[in-house]
């Protein structure tokens, strides 16, 4: 069980994938999030979105809206038992489909993006490449990622980076369409 640490729902329980391999975003990062960005009313994505975390997160601080993509059966199962729980199902869609794919084929724009891919699989600089098709003007994306898998210059032509803030091993980088 995670429990979420900010906004309405604070204090709730969401459960975990049963998959050892799914890493959980820790609840420092969650709480950092939520202090520096202003999710009210905004259209927010949470790409490889493990339990769905930090979507629920999103929604428990304003997010109007959270589409939550993740390529894993176990996952979407889960995502969908949590939002079902916290009783969530009219503000959310799910999508299970490669993060990849869903970042080439969806035709619309979100004002915040979250991923968190696994590490060490290459997915940061395919996300990251790709994350541009779904932002608008004024749009964030937020990548979390290993210090070891921060995203090349060549695939970050179409970002700009406004933020990075440091948590030992993991990275929380801040881009704007650029």
């Amino acid at each position: 069980m995670l429990k979420i640490e900010t906004g309405e729902l604070k204090g709730k329980t969401v459960d975990t994938v049963p998959d050892p391999r799914t890493r959980y975003t820790s609840a420092i990062i969650r709480r950092s999030l939520a202090n520096m960005v202003d999710f009210e009313g905004m259209t927010c994505l949470d790409i490889c979105a493990g339990s769905g975390i930090v979507g629920i997160e999103m929604l428990s601080n304003g997010a109007q809206h959270v589409t939550f993509v993740d390529i894993s059966s176990l996952s979407i199962s889960t995502i969908k038992k949590n939002i079902r729980k916290l009783g969530l199902e009219e503000k959310v869609d799910i999508k299970k489909i490669d993060a990849r794919r869903f970042l080439e084929s969806y035709t619309g724009v979100f004002d915040i993006i979250y991923s968190d891919p696994p590490y060490e699989l290459g997915l940061v600089d395919e996300i990251t490449s790709r994350v541009h098709n779904v932002m608008g003007e004024g749009s964030l994306f937020i990548l979390q990622c290993s210090k070891r898998e921060k995203p090349s210059e060549s695939i970050i032509e179409k970002l700009r980076v406004v933020k990075e803030k440091d948590y030992g091993d993991t990275l929380l980088i801040f881009f704007e369409k650029a």
